[in-house]
């Protein structure tokens, strides 16, 4: 499956750190491969919107979460990133996803 990087979230993508960035690069690698990912790595954001899932990465400054969304036999989007602070999503980056989201449609 083809992989799309929004032009927001790439820009948020270069500035990481080099273990993001790698991490973060074999995850998707194994996306594109049509393999099928959980926890600890993936885990699907249902709750925010169906087909809409959340990378989860770490480096020595902390979490950091990559979310995409599988538009069926399409491609996956890479729609956001960012860094994590809190056990909750914000609902400023819930509100932007969704709205990418509707973008796309």
């Amino acid at each position: 499956m083809r992989i799309e990087i929004l032009d927001q979230a790439a820009k948020i993508l270069r500035a990481e750190s080099r273990e993001i960035k790698e991490d973060l690069k074999d995850i998707l690698e194994k996306l594109e491969l049509g393999l099928t990912l959980g926890l600890p790595h993936v885990r699907p954001l249902t709750s925010i919107h169906s087909n809409l899932f959340e990378i989860r990465v770490k480096d020595k400054k902390g979490q950091f979460r990559v979310i995409y969304f599988v538009k069926k036999k399409d491609a996956i989007y890479i729609l956001h990133a960012f860094r994590k602070k809190s056990q909750k999503m914000p609902q400023k980056e819930k509100s932007l996803i969704l709205k990418r989201i509707k973008e796309m449609k």
